[in-house]
């Protein structure tokens, strides 16, 4: 209609009407511009949200998990200490009875929690991560995930060691189970463990195999922590409307 009210003004050559008509013409495409806009915002802003809503629920599932295994498996490597420095030195009032059926018996019972990428993954795909507003935070996401893959990878080198210890063990031990289903030692002879060089050297490896989990599994569940409560934060601002 405003067009056609245009066209009529340009052949009667109403000069002052065409200026108001074309100014409306152009005001209103600026409008339309400015509220598709405006969606198209909304829309990215509802999507980011409602990944970063996603992601939390991740984190808290991998926090959990990490902390439980933390719980079952911390301060195994301590334990490993006392059985090592027992038989290196053949004392065994230096680490309690039960110290070498957790390191001799157990040292393959140290889990991995397990990585839940699955947001991650879809935001990468989808671009979303890329055009985040807040530069700092999609950094400091592909950052924790960095971190995550880099941990997997890290545990399953540490892991290169097992086929090796077991070799030594089976040749030198009677592995079990005790009456509860716990890996155990049957007939276990302390004397003739700490005489055997092998044997020492395999608890020194499960040593540091456990050490070096224990210290890893400790450092990325701390960073998953540090991380995961500013995501709740951001993401408790921007459903109440303070965040960009």
């Amino acid at each position: 209609m405003i067009l056609r009210t245009l066209a009529h003004s340009i052949r009667r050559q109403d000069w002052f009407a065409v200026v108001i008509e074309f100014l409306i013409v152009v005001a209103g495409i600026f409008v339309g511009l400015q509220v598709t806009d405006w969606n198209e915002r909304r829309q990215l802003r509802e999507r980011e949200t409602n990944y970063l809503q996603r992601m939390a629920e991740d984190l808290a599932r991998m926090q959990a998990d990490f902390q439980q295994i933390l719980d079952f498996g911390g301060g195994r490597s301590a334990v490993a200490m006392r059985a090592f420095r027992a038989l290196e030195q053949c004392d065994a009032t230096l680490a309690a009875p039960d110290d070498f059926r957790i390191a001799l018996a157990g040292y393959q019972t140290q889990p991995t929690p397990t990585i839940i990428t699955r947001t991650y993954a879809e935001m990468v795909s989808s671009g979303a991560l890329a055009s985040m507003a807040d530069r700092q935070l999609s950094g400091e996401i592909a950052g924790l995930f960095g971190a995550l893959t880099n941990y997997k990878s890290f545990v399953q080198g540490v892991r290169i060691s097992l086929p090796v210890i077991d070799q030594t063990l089976w040749k030198y031990l009677d592995l079990s189970y005790d009456d509860t289903g716990r890996p155990a030692l049957r007939d276990f002879d302390f004397q003739s463990a700490c005489r055997n060089r092998e044997l020492r050297n395999a608890a020194w490896e499960i040593q540091d195999l456990m050490r070096d989990w224990e210290v890893a599994t400790t450092q990325t569940a701390g960073q998953l922590d540090e991380f995961a409560d500013r995501l709740d934060r951001h993401v408790a601002d921007r459903i109440g409307g303070r965040a960009p």
